[in-house]
């Protein structure tokens, strides 16, 4: 091999394990920390719902009514993903609570969960269902 080409190879190892140390970020105390939990949506215009990240909304079919005073606030929205219901369920379990639900009940068939929620005056279901490699969100919310 010629002078070149070994230098060449040396600067092209050195520059690409520079890239990785970006991702080794280590805290005061010597261990490396972990990284920030993913941004959660929300199911705009209620922004006390949660929804997975990468998930999208199917506008043809969800729809919101609130009245000219924003007193009442009502909607379904219909949300699809790539992700395995065996992430999503756990998802919101723990963020709906961390919204400030709390569970009323839940009802689980094979490929379906049905999540029943009640907040100051405020209910929603969240149903899941799931197909192949998709995971299909219904989330209805309305006044108690």
């Amino acid at each position: 091999m010629g002078k070149r080409t070994i230098v060449f190879l040396l600067i092209l190892i050195f520059l690409s394990g520079c890239a990785t140390w970006d991702s080794w970020d280590i805290g005061l105390d010597g261990k490396s920390e972990p990284p920030p939990p993913p941004v959660t949506e929300t199911a705009h215009p209620f922004e006390d719902i949660p929804v997975p990240s990468g998930f999208s909304r199917d506008n043809d079919k969800s729809w919101i009514y609130e009245s000219g005073s924003g007193t009442v606030k009502v909607g379904r929205l219909f949300f699809s993903g790539w992700e395995n219901m065996d992430h999503v369920l756990p998802f919101y379990q723990n963020e709906m609570l961390n919204k400030g639900w709390k569970l009323v009940n839940s009802i689980k068939t094979e490929k379906n969960q049905i999540l029943n929620y009640e907040k100051e005056g405020s209910v929603s279901t969240i149903m899941l269902r799931s197909r192949l490699m998709n995971t299909f969100i219904e989330i209805q919310v309305g006044p108690k």
